[in-house]
């Protein structure tokens, strides 16, 4: 995607792209779900199901945005999440199939230093680079991937459907966007050309 390229190339994009899980990247809580067994089918990606049957499925442009983020360089993925049930959370993550090619969201950006990262993945899990799961302030969640990543707050943005967690930008600086309605692809790349602008703005001070 054009927009994402141009960016890439003026270094404007954020170093680590961070989302929570429950209602941004899939329409439900899974602490309220009925919980293991979970399961997947390898030829249904982007969902999962709990021991009833129920479905677990990501918002329909999740996987256009992660496979986004995934092929430019220098960027991350981590979820955070405050989740009472992250062994249910991991565990899905971990099951959901997730292709590692999807024809026009497959952008090929200059690879450079990425030798950390998961280039091949088949679920989401092998997508995201770190995560954050358990009870407590967002807060907590951030200063553990700052100390883990060593990327500035400043170099990050989140995306998380309660108001209540912009004290991440209030205290620690992280560019935070509200998800009202589950990450849609307008919203996402509104939201980063918010934060290249703040960036750039920072740039002349």
């Amino acid at each position: 995607m054009d927009l994402l390229e141009e960016l890439s190339n003026k270094k404007l994009l954020p170093s680590l792209f961070v989302f929570d899980i429950d209602y941004t990247l899939w329409p439900l809580w899974i602490d309220t779900y009925s919980g293991p067994t979970f399961e997947a089918d390898p030829s249904k990606p982007y969902c999962a199901k709990d021991k009833y049957g129920n479905l677990i499925r990501l918002y329909s442009d999740v996987p256009k945005i992660l496979r986004l983020i995934k092929n430019c360089p220098q960027t991350y993925i981590a979820v955070a999440s405050r989740t009472h049930e992250p062994e249910w959370a991991r565990k899905v993550l971990s099951i959901m199939p997730f292709p590692e090619n999807e024809d026009e969201y497959s952008v090929k950006l200059p690879v450079t230093n990425k030798s950390s990262k998961v280039v091949n993945y088949s679920t989401l899990a092998d997508v995201i680079d770190y995560d954050e799961i358990y009870p407590g302030s967002k807060i907590n969640h951030f200063s553990s991937l700052h100390a883990t990543t060593g990327i500035p707050y400043n170099e990050m943005i989140f995306f998380d459907d309660e108001m209540r967690n912009r004290e991440v930008d209030k205290k620690l600086g992280v560019h935070f966007v509200h998800v009202p309605d589950g990450m849609k692809l307008e919203l996402f790349l509104s939201a980063i050309k918010e934060f290249a602008k703040k960036r750039k703005n920072s740039f002349l001070i």
